[in-house]
């Protein structure tokens, strides 16, 4: 068999389709003429009549009911063949900003959350200090941002809030007689300044032995033994003693962390999921 021209399969499936030359012609943007010769060319070249003239409409022959369906399969595979070599347009990644104290032992559950909220855009996180953070939300390199901060920033939504703990390795013991050695992040942290304003009110003496780019490093210096540090609730490994539950008294939570959630306005939907989540 000839190959067979799609603009004569097109012709034939729309007129099929309408029941009229005249209103598949206005479809396909040629006159009647053109389409009655193009009906004609593939009646000629399969050998059969796919389309009869009634009294009031055109209408499908037996033959043409049964080409029907192999048509549009044909058109249908041609556009499909097309939209294949056509570039596939990359959509924007998701930006997501997450602070290193947010949920840290539930990261792999909080990924996925993310991940279908940003649907089929890739999500890109950035898992860092909130000040960081901050100065990427406002250069506009963020859709989404979850900060602690013990100001709300602009346009934020509170979004948790958790005790704060002293932490330290099981076998820590404090010093007799000595200043008790911190393990700290750097200064506009708010786990920083709370543990702190909670020894200089209660006149307990202290120094930082250790100050760390981020959490992840106190961690590790604590299950070194190597001082005291303090951690929100959800971010304390199951490793380290919670001091502050073993003796409320002496190691009274400083305080509680809040976390606020800046959100672009093609993300704000994320925030009522994250909320729903955390609780």
């Amino acid at each position: 068999m000839n190959h067979i021209d799609p603009a004569w399969l097109q012709t034939f499936v729309e007129i099929a389709s309408t029941g009229a030359l005249v209103r598949a012609a206005d479809r396909v943007h040629r006159s009647p003429s053109a389409l009655s010769v193009q009906l004609r060319q593939l009646e000629s070249l399969l050998g059969v009549i796919l389309i009869q003239r009634s009294t009031r409409r055109l209408e499908l022959t037996a033959e043409g009911q049964r080409f029907l369906p192999y048509a549009r399969r044909m058109l249908d595979l041609q556009q499909e063949a097309w939209q294949a070599l056509r570039p596939v347009a990359r959509q924007a990644p998701w930006r997501v900003g997450l602070s290193e104290y947010f949920q840290p032992a539930r990261l792999r559950a909080l990924l996925d959350l993310l991940q279908e909220q940003a649907g089929a855009a890739p999500l890109a996180v950035n898992w860092q200090r909130s000040a960081e953070l901050l100065q990427m939300w406002e250069d506009d390199a963020l859709d989404l941002a979850v900060v602690t901060a013990d100001e709300p920033p602009d346009g934020s939504q509170l979004l948790h809030r958790e005790p704060l703990r002293w932490v330290a390795s099981p076998d820590w013991r404090p010093p007799v007689g000595q200043p008790l050695p911190l393990l700290l992040l750097t200064e506009g942290c708010p786990v920083r300044d709370s543990a702190l304003r909670s020894l200089e009110r209660r006149g307990i003496a202290h120094e930082l032995r250790m100050t760390c780019s981020g959490s992840q490093a106190v961690v590790t210096a604590l299950r070194a033994g190597w001082g005291l540090g303090c951690l929100n609730a959800a971010a304390v490994p199951a490793e380290l003693a919670v001091l502050s539950e073993r003796d409320p008294r002496y190691w009274p939570s400083p305080g509680r962390l809040a976390f606020h959630a800046l959100a672009r306005p093609g993300a704000r939907g994320a925030v009522k999921r994250l909320k729903a989540w955390l609780h």
